[in-house]
């Protein structure tokens, strides 16, 4: 058996965890993976005639983003938040929670609903990513960068910071926010501010005009995604859908 490309290479796959966000913020994140021919994984939490469309259209993957916590909008069982969520992509073989909650009985639920991957581990900048195989017999393949993660640790916008770990051999699954992308949220506290501005029955409205008068003016992740993407399309990397790297990798770790 020859060795899988990740061990010298990178190669990168897009994602998206929705979490609630508006049309307008789709469509604005979505501008960008289509200016590059990108085909992204969005993990829904609701229904949105945008992704449904994007779907039909062979533009974009669905998976699913259930919320397991307490207050949720799913439900208030396992059983409730699968319900509910599968229902937005019926079809979908693969998952990241929100929040990446994860015990055993929800793993367990996944794989007997028919789910078999997830992406429901987010690294630090991890070198060298492997799909894992998990104990309830799902493929796990962690995250490499998240916008989210990258402004906890209050990281640098500048891409070209990062191209050298970026250039590393390993899977690299790449996770945006669309509202986080829209309004180019640069730190942990502005976000937290956004969200107490905005409700949630507020938040999933939002137009494209209140999130641009909302978004940040300096480098931010928009910014930083875009970079990313000319990065890869420029040194030629391996782009996979989430599905290709299950179809290519998922299968043949032992």
């Amino acid at each position: 058996m020859s060795k899988p490309a990740y061990l010298d290479e990178p190669i990168f796959c897009f994602t998206s965890d929705v979490d609630w966000a508006s049309e307008d913020a789709l469509q604005i994140q979505q501008d960008i993976y289509d200016r590059y021919g990108i085909q992204t994984t969005y993990f829904v939490t609701h229904k949105s005639p945008l992704l449904e469309r994007w779907h039909k259209e062979g533009k974009i993957q669905l998976g699913i983003h259930p919320n397991f916590l307490p207050g949720s909008s799913h439900g208030n069982t396992i059983d409730e938040v699968l319900d509910t969520v599968i229902k937005f992509a019926p079809r979908a073989r693969c998952f990241r929670s929100h929040r990446c909650f994860d015990v055993a009985p929800v793993t367990d639920a996944l794989v007997k609903r028919g789910l078999l991957y997830d992406s429901n581990l987010i690294t630090n900048l991890q070198q060298g990513i492997s799909p894992l195989k998990h104990e309830s017999g799902l493929i796990r393949f962690p995250c490499f960068y998240e916008d989210g993660i990258h402004f906890k640790w209050r990281r640098s916008w500048d891409f070209r910071e990062f191209e050298k770990i970026f250039n590393q051999p390993g899977l690299k699954i790449i996770s945006h926010h669309p509202m986080i992308t829209a309004m180019n949220v640069t730190t942990a506290e502005k976000w937290g501010i956004l969200k107490t501005k905005f409700p949630p029955g507020v938040w999933i409205k939002m137009s494209k005009e209140q999130l641009l008068e909302n978004a940040c003016r300096e480098p931010g992740p928009k910014n930083f995604l875009e970079d990313m993407i000319k990065f890869v399309l420029e040194n030629k990397f391996s782009i996979m859908s989430m599905e290709e790297l299950y179809q290519n990798f998922g299968k043949t770790i032992i």
